[in-house]
């Protein structure tokens, strides 16, 4: 089990086209802060393949269907369904 499994199940439970979310949202969902590259580098929110990457934080969404789009210094990150 991952860390990131809520917010996988939260995605792929989502019925709309996009969710936004804040840094703080996804926090009190996965019941942990955030590791601080989440917060420093737009890198940490890579949209990667799902079959090669050992990033279970870009697993969860990719596996749920979604891409994400961060706003570092908003601390929100938007989440939007692949077609």
């Amino acid at each position: 089990m991952s860390v990131y499994d809520p917010l996988r199940h939260k995605l792929a439970a989502n019925a709309s086209q996009s969710l936004q979310m804040s840094f703080a949202e996804i926090e009190m969902l996965i019941g942990r802060s955030l590791p601080p590259s989440a917060y420093a580098y737009d890198a940490w929110w890579a949209n990667e393949d799902p079959k090669k990457t050992a990033h279970s934080h870009s697993r969860a969404w990719i596996m749920a269907g979604y891409t994400a789009e961060p706003q570092r210094l908003r601390r929100t990150v938007t989440f939007i369904r692949e077609s």
